[in-house]
């Protein structure tokens, strides 16, 4: 009867502990930060004059130009 009565607790107790790992990675995934730190954070540019001003300000460093299309 015990064997019966652990078996019947311990499904619950492992949702509960499966359910909290979840929230907590939730937690972390929320509030961890997006960029490193003293890294610039990436900038979506809508017209080419925004592109070629912000190029041209980082004259002498090296650049990325990263174009990506959703089709």
């Amino acid at each position: 009867m015990n064997n019966s009565l652990s078996k019947r607790t311990g499904k619950p107790v492992f949702a509960i502990i499966i359910l909290l790992i979840i929230v907590v990675f939730g937690v972390y995934m929320e509030t961890r930060p997006r960029i490193a730190p003293g890294q610039k954070p990436l900038t979506d540019i809508h017209n080419i004059e925004t592109l070629q001003t912000q190029f041209n300000q980082e004259l002498g460093k090296t650049r990325l130009i990263l174009l990506v299309s959703p089709t």
